[in-house]
């Protein structure tokens, strides 16, 4: 006979015990942006600082922060199933790999030039960013999501469309910019989507 999960072990949940779990991975990734921020700035007199870069990756952070605070309402189908626990923690690993790409290898001493930098890597950070909101959408029909779901996947969508487009013509410096003025305006749309 199969044993059923207790509900609680000495008042601490199913649900708890799984949340500190993904709270720690989360706290870890998060650390990876302030470390590249903390990096550029340790390093600043050998680092060409880039416009473009720090915004994407104040939107990938705020991306991040956004993800967080939008599975609330899913938490209590991480302990559904281990498949549930386990899709949830792909948008974290998919975070982590966008911090891995948007901040180099700072080492001591070492001049950077983050337009190099940035463009050199785009094709993956876009891809990156496609393959998350393809995932979000997908989220929206595997939990019992909250808010304006259909708006809020119009804007994923709209995310999906404009990040494959980057990634396809990485090189092109004017295409970026408007990318990341629609990018912050679809952000701050999907924001005014969500239930307060």
């Amino acid at each position: 006979m199969q044993e059923k999960v207790p509900d609680i072990i000495e008042g601490f949940t199913h649900t708890e015990y799984l949340t500190v779990f993904s709270a720690i991975i989360f706290g870890y990734v998060g650390a990876e942006y302030f470390q590249g921020w903390g990096s550029i700035i340790k390093n600043r007199n050998h680092i060409r600082i880039y416009w473009q870069h720090l915004l994407w990756t104040i939107f990938a952070f705020v991306m991040f922060i956004q993800n967080w605070w939008g599975i609330w309402p899913r938490t209590s189908a991480i302990n559904e199933s281990i498949f549930f626990f386990i899709y949830s923690l792909i948008p974290i690993f998919l975070f982590y790999l966008i911090s891995v790409i948007l901040f180099p290898d700072f080492k001591k001493n070492e001049d950077v030039d983050l337009k190099d930098y940035f463009y050199k890597n785009t094709r993956w950070l876009f891809s990156l960013f496609a393959v998350y909101f393809v995932l979000t959408i997908i989220s929206s029909f595997v939990y019992n999501d909250i808010g304006n779901v259909f708006i809020q996947n119009v804007i994923r969508s709209g995310g999906v469309l404009l990040a494959a487009t980057a990634a396809y013509f990485n090189k092109k410096v004017w295409l970026h910019a408007i990318f990341l003025v629609l990018g912050y305006f679809m952000l701050i749309q999907f924001f005014l989507a969500l239930p307060t």
